[in-house]
Protein backbone atom coordinates (compact mmCIF):
# COMPACT_ATOMS: atom_id res chain seq x y z
CA UNK A 1 0.00 0.00 0.00
CA UNK A 2 2.85 2.38 0.77
CA UNK A 3 4.24 2.18 -2.76
CA UNK A 4 0.83 2.95 -4.21
CA UNK A 5 0.53 5.98 -1.92
CA UNK A 6 3.99 7.14 -3.03
CA UNK A 7 3.06 6.80 -6.71
CA UNK A 8 -0.25 8.63 -6.24
CA UNK A 9 1.41 11.38 -4.15
CA UNK A 10 3.92 11.93 -6.94
CA UNK A 11 1.65 11.67 -9.99
CA UNK A 12 -1.67 13.05 -8.75
CA UNK A 13 -0.70 16.74 -8.37
CA UNK A 14 0.47 16.82 -11.99
CA UNK A 15 -2.65 15.03 -13.18
CA UNK A 16 -4.88 17.36 -11.15
CA UNK A 17 -3.09 20.41 -12.54
CA UNK A 18 -3.69 19.16 -16.09
CA UNK A 19 -7.25 18.11 -15.27
CA UNK A 20 -8.14 21.56 -13.92
CA UNK A 21 -7.09 23.06 -17.23
CA UNK A 22 -9.14 20.60 -19.30
CA UNK A 23 -12.15 19.62 -17.17
CA UNK A 24 -14.73 22.09 -15.83
CA UNK A 25 -15.02 22.30 -12.00
CA UNK A 26 -18.59 20.89 -11.90
CA UNK A 27 -17.36 17.71 -13.63
CA UNK A 28 -14.45 17.45 -11.18
CA UNK A 29 -16.90 17.89 -8.27
CA UNK A 30 -19.10 15.14 -9.71
CA UNK A 31 -16.10 12.78 -9.94
CA UNK A 32 -15.10 13.62 -6.36
CA UNK A 33 -18.63 13.04 -5.11
CA UNK A 34 -18.87 9.70 -6.92
CA UNK A 35 -15.58 8.53 -5.38
CA UNK A 36 -16.56 9.69 -1.89
CA UNK A 37 -19.97 8.04 -2.19
CA UNK A 38 -18.39 4.80 -3.36
CA UNK A 39 -16.30 4.82 -0.18
CA UNK A 40 -19.31 5.72 1.98
CA UNK A 41 -21.56 3.05 0.42
CA UNK A 42 -22.58 1.39 3.71
CA UNK A 43 -22.01 4.38 6.01
CA UNK A 44 -24.84 6.57 7.29
CA UNK A 45 -22.81 8.89 9.54
CA UNK A 46 -23.50 11.92 7.33
CA UNK A 47 -27.27 11.42 7.23
CA UNK A 48 -27.81 14.01 9.98
CA UNK A 49 -26.11 16.70 7.91
CA UNK A 50 -28.71 16.74 5.13
CA UNK A 51 -28.73 20.08 3.31
CA UNK A 52 -25.27 21.08 4.56
CA UNK A 53 -23.09 22.75 1.92
CA UNK A 54 -19.33 22.21 1.91
CA UNK A 55 -16.66 23.91 -0.17
CA UNK A 56 -13.19 22.49 -0.85
CA UNK A 57 -10.79 25.20 -1.98
CA UNK A 58 -7.62 23.83 -3.47
CA UNK A 59 -4.72 26.14 -4.09
CA UNK A 60 -2.08 25.56 -6.72
CA UNK A 61 -3.96 24.98 -8.98
CA UNK A 62 -6.81 27.15 -7.77
CA UNK A 63 -10.02 25.15 -7.72
CA UNK A 64 -13.18 25.59 -5.66
CA UNK A 65 -15.47 22.57 -5.47
CA UNK A 66 -18.89 22.68 -3.86
CA UNK A 67 -20.88 19.81 -2.37
CA UNK A 68 -24.19 19.40 -0.60
CA UNK A 69 -25.00 16.47 1.66
CA UNK A 70 -28.28 14.72 0.87
CA UNK A 71 -29.31 11.30 2.13
CA UNK A 72 -25.92 10.78 3.75
CA UNK A 73 -24.12 11.27 0.42
CA UNK A 74 -22.15 14.08 -1.22
CA UNK A 75 -23.57 15.71 -4.33
CA UNK A 76 -21.98 18.40 -6.50
CA UNK A 77 -23.27 21.93 -5.86
CA UNK A 78 -22.06 25.47 -6.49
CA UNK A 79 -19.15 26.29 -4.16
CA UNK A 80 -21.00 29.28 -2.67
CA UNK A 81 -22.76 29.70 -0.29
CA UNK A 82 -21.24 27.15 2.09
CA UNK A 83 -21.55 26.25 5.77
CA UNK A 84 -18.03 24.82 5.97
CA UNK A 85 -15.02 25.49 3.76
CA UNK A 86 -11.82 23.45 3.86
CA UNK A 87 -8.81 25.11 2.23
CA UNK A 88 -5.36 23.80 1.39
CA UNK A 89 -2.96 22.84 -1.34
CA UNK A 90 -3.41 19.74 -3.45
CA UNK A 91 -0.60 17.82 -1.72
CA UNK A 92 -2.23 18.33 1.70
CA UNK A 93 -5.60 17.08 0.44
CA UNK A 94 -3.88 14.05 -1.09
CA UNK A 95 -2.02 13.34 2.16
CA UNK A 96 -5.38 13.50 3.95
CA UNK A 97 -7.06 11.20 1.44
CA UNK A 98 -4.19 8.71 1.28
CA UNK A 99 -3.69 8.89 5.05
CA UNK A 100 0.05 9.37 4.59
CA UNK A 101 0.00 12.24 7.08
CA UNK A 102 -2.03 12.73 10.22
CA UNK A 103 -5.06 14.94 9.62
CA UNK A 104 -4.59 16.83 12.88
CA UNK A 105 -0.98 17.60 11.97
CA UNK A 106 -2.11 19.01 8.61
CA UNK A 107 -4.51 21.35 10.40
CA UNK A 108 -2.10 22.34 13.20
CA UNK A 109 0.64 23.01 10.63
CA UNK A 110 -1.89 25.24 8.81
CA UNK A 111 -1.54 23.24 5.61
CA UNK A 112 -5.30 22.74 5.75
CA UNK A 113 -7.70 25.19 7.35
CA UNK A 114 -11.40 25.04 8.14
CA UNK A 115 -13.68 28.03 8.03
CA UNK A 116 -17.27 27.94 9.23
CA UNK A 117 -18.72 24.97 11.10
CA UNK A 118 -15.73 22.84 12.13
CA UNK A 119 -18.07 20.13 13.43
CA UNK A 120 -19.19 19.43 9.85
CA UNK A 121 -15.56 19.13 8.73
CA UNK A 122 -14.79 16.73 11.59
CA UNK A 123 -17.83 14.58 10.84
CA UNK A 124 -16.90 14.41 7.14
CA UNK A 125 -13.28 13.61 8.03
CA UNK A 126 -14.23 10.79 10.41
CA UNK A 127 -16.71 9.28 7.94
CA UNK A 128 -14.16 9.26 5.11
CA UNK A 129 -11.27 8.03 7.30
CA UNK A 130 -13.37 5.17 8.61
CA UNK A 131 -14.51 4.24 5.09
CA UNK A 132 -10.95 4.37 3.74
CA UNK A 133 -9.75 2.21 6.65
CA UNK A 134 -12.48 -0.40 5.95
CA UNK A 135 -11.60 -0.54 2.25
CA UNK A 136 -7.84 -0.77 2.92
CA UNK A 137 -8.51 -3.65 5.29
CA UNK A 138 -10.53 -5.47 2.60
CA UNK A 139 -7.78 -4.89 0.01
CA UNK A 140 -5.10 -6.23 2.37
CA UNK A 141 -7.19 -9.38 2.90
CA UNK A 142 -7.33 -9.96 -0.87
CA UNK A 143 -3.93 -8.74 -2.05
CA UNK A 144 -0.63 -10.24 -0.91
Amino acid sequence: MSRLSDIVSYAAPRAIDLGVRLVPPPAIALGGALMANALLVSDQSLAGLSGTRICLEISNPHLALGFVIRGGRLWPAPPNPWKTCIRGDVRSFLALLLQTEDADALFFDRRLCVEGDTGVALQLRHALESAIYRHKKRLRAVLP
